[in-house]
């Protein structure tokens, strides 16, 4: 038996904040993926961190069950602590491939449920993009259209625990209006202006997480025709966007020359992508 599970981190968020009280988070997943394969051909479980053990363990017991009798082994193209949803996605991976190694039906609710147990989460494994409650994983709004972006992420160095930043966060600014403006930007397929909200919520993020480059950074964006920059709101990482027509060696060319000039680590080219799972047997 051959199993592989592979889902999609992210570049930080389109949008986060606070309305009505409540947060609320954009994802923005991109094709940078964790992956998960379960064999029988070996049975050590390698490269799964604690909170991937979490997910295991909880699986699990969703099926009456206290052991796993196959090999799993967890790879992944997500650094750490960057805002990547790397947490996210190791999650959701380990909890479909357990639910596919036993042959059991699963949802992207299932997960969920998983993952708020845990942290909280971005539904990377949900298709499209979602406007979600990340501390209790209710989901807002589902967006099957994904905006034609192509993005240059870059890291402004150290690491940001999540559920330490969330307990944190102050709750006192209220985003209606942007969480508004990005509904109707998804709805109506409006990428530029998707990316110019994304830009409004990584300013007003200022005030949570100040990231000293970024300001340097989106100036030198616009110079090279970015659309918007984004930003993990509780990590390290941020992303300048254009418009997926602009021809991919240019972007990577303006997206090396920006790095030098604000001093930050280039982390290559993505895309907006679908979030999701794909399982292969």
């Amino acid at each position: 038996m051959e199993i592989v599970v592979r889902v999609p981190g992210s570049c930080g968020e389109l949008v986060q904040g606070f309305a009505g009280g409540e947060p609320f988070l954009g994802t923005c997943p991109i094709d940078r993926y964790t992956t998960v394969q379960v064999s029988d051909r070996f049975f050590e479980l390698d490269g799964l961190g604690e909170k991937s053990q979490q997910a295991l363990r909880l699986a699990l017991a969703r099926l009456g069950r206290s052991s796993f009798p196959y090999g799993m082994r967890l790879t992944s193209e997500l650094p750490r602590g960057k805002g990547m949803a790397s947490s996210s996605a190791d999650i959701a991976a380990v909890v479909v491939a357990v639910m596919e190694a036993f042959g059991e039906s699963w949802t992207p609710e299932l997960i969920m449920d998983i993952a708020v147990q845990i942290e909280p989460t971005d539904s990377v494994f949900c298709p499209g993009i979602v406007l979600m409650n990340q501390v209790n994983g209710k989901i807002y709004a589902h967006f099957s259209q994904v905006p034609a972006l192509h993005g240059a992420v870059f890291d402004v160095g150290g690491m940001v625990d999540t559920c330490a930043f969330h307990q944190q966060e102050n709750v006192a600014e209220d985003m209606s209006g942007m969480c508004n403006a990005f509904r109707q930007a998804m709805e109506s397929g409006q990428a530029e202006r998707v990316a110019q909200i994304a830009t409004e919520s990584a300013l007003a993020n200022q005030r949570l997480l100040y990231k000293e480059e970024l300001a340097q950074i989106w100036q030198l964006g616009q110079s090279a025709g970015a659309w918007g920059v984004n930003v993990a709101h509780s990590g390290t990482v941020l992303g300048l966007w254009w418009s997926a027509d602009r021809d991919a060696v240019e972007i990577h060319a303006c997206a090396e020359r920006i790095a030098r000039t604000a001093g930050v680590d280039y982390l290559g080219l993505v895309s907006l992508c679908s979030g999701g799972v794909e399982v292969r047997r």
